[in-house]
């Protein structure tokens, strides 16, 4: 449903609903030009346990599948097929010839490879890393987990994996950063937490009644979101279960929060001054500023997360919901999107470089679907076609993955994909409704 119609029930429920579901990347607009990411072609033979036992074989299969998982969803490395692989164990350099991995079908560029032990009930995985142009071992290192239970295994691979991908010159790896979600999937709406890739969620409110629009701080693991006990408030949790106050005057409705590039403030609406309005105070709720002053509802504000010095919102000044920014005093209002329809969930990319949004053109028979702004060029990129209703992006750390909410399997899932749209995930896959993702930052030594 979005904001034209949800307006035709109360404007409360209509700023504390316009969050969406989203898509993946099945075509790109020919108006604009976009060069994809470096690729780096390697192999990754199995790592065996020793000693060997069902233990070690069950745990082996972890690290396996999570590293393959890791690397192939980077977006910088494509695996090559194991169909072509020698046959052996390869542990030790010793084991790697290079005539093996550069050869047709292979046609790897460099080789992960290693062994898992088990020692006193501790799980470990030797790493290393050949580049086969070279001939050297880049990385060779010991990646140790707490204990031998499955946990240590995807530990270890997260780290290795990490590990490959900054030494290939990619930056850091999204392997070890959570999600924040909204789920029924235990009754009411509830602010859950999982890994990158879907997997570990529990849920970390109980409001027992509505929790949505949940946000990450960028600089630590407090989360923002809107509490709807008797009216919408903000309240704000870590994802550990800690809990912040956040000042705000009672029988206001307040919603759908998002933090400052420092986490030393929050954007926000209320409607403490009659219509709804975006309000800029500090993290605990003090010192609120107004920052805008329409006749529509003006919701959904997010700070470009590289300078703090701009905030994209939706308004509905124009008639229908549009894409708008402005300086974070709330000045210099400027309109982004300008093809008509209805445009929701503005996303800044880490770089702040565009932004990601969900539209439904006047002329679209799909519903929404998520779209990329380049504030330079100010072209549009269509990521998503004909694949359900697709919202509320959100960007991962590493500027390379976005996750989305969609509805193309039936009922409302998140799913994520790389900016190239090549490789998609769906993260959950519960009855009910799970929705309006929020990427964590980086995690903090």
């Amino acid at each position: 449903m979005n904001i034209r119609a949800r307006l035709k029930i109360a404007p409360i429920v209509a700023l504390l609903c316009c969050q969406g579901l989203a898509a993946r990347q099945d075509q790109i607009n020919s108006g604009t030009s976009r060069t994809g990411p470096p690729i780096v072609r390697l192999a990754l033979p199995e790592f065996r346990a020793t000693p060997a036992g069902d233990k070690g074989e069950k745990l082996a299969k972890v690290f396996n599948d999570t590293l393959w998982a890791d690397l192939d969803f980077s977006g910088n490395i494509e695996l090559s097929s194991r169909s072509f692989y020698p046959v052996g164990t390869f542990a030790v350099p010793g084991d790697i010839k290079p005539e093996d991995w550069t050869k047709p079908g292979v046609a790897a560029q460099y080789v992960a490879y290693g062994a898992i032990t088990l020692n006193n009930n501790r799980f470990a995985a030797t790493g290393r890393l050949r580049d086969l142009g070279a001939q050297q071992d880049p990385i060779a290192s010991n990646f140790p987990g707490p204990n031998d239970e499955d946990a240590s295994a995807r530990i270890a691979a997260h780290n290795f994996a990490d590990r490959i991908l900054e030494q290939l010159g990619f930056g850091k790896g999204i392997y070890r950063t959570q999600i924040a979600f909204v789920s029924d999937r235990g009754g009411n709406k509830e602010i859950y937490v999982m890994d990158y890739d879907g997997s570990n969620p529990h849920k970390i409110t109980a409001i027992g009644s509505i929790a949505i629009t949940p946000s990450w701080s960028p600089v630590d693991d407090r989360i923002a979101f809107t509490g709807w006990r008797s009216q919408p408030q903000i309240e704000i949790i870590s994802a550990s279960g800690g809990r912040q106050s956040f000042s705000q005057a009672t029988g206001v409705a307040n919603s759908v929060p998002a933090w400052s590039p420092d986490g030393k403030s929050i954007v926000y609406s209320s409607a403490r001054d009659g219509g709804t309005e975006i309000y800029l105070a500090d993290a605990d709720g003090r010192n609120p500023k107004r920052l805008t002053n329409s006749p529509g509802i003006d919701t959904s504000a997010v700070f470009n997360p590289a300078t703090g010095r701009r905030i994209a919102f939706v308004s509905q000044r124009s008639g229908s919901p549009q894409i708008y920014t402005m300086s974070s005093d709330g000045t210099d209002v400027q309109r982004i999107t300008d093809e008509g329809g209805d445009a929701e969930n503005p996303a800044y990319s880490p770089d702040g470089k565009m932004i990601a949004f969900a539209w439904q053109k006047s002329d679209s028979k799909s519903g929404f679907d998520i779209f990329l702004y380049d504030i330079t060029s100010q072209k549009f990129t269509q990521l998503t076609a004909n694949a359900g209703a697709d919202e509320r992006p959100t960007w991962a750390p590493d500027g390379k993955h976005i996750a989305f909410q969609s509805n193309r399997s039936g009922s409302n899932q998140i799913y994520s994909m790389t900016l190239d749209g090549k490789k998609v995930l769906q993260l959950t896959n519960t009855r009910g409704i799970n929705e309006g993702p929020t990427w964590s930052g980086y995690a903090t030594p």
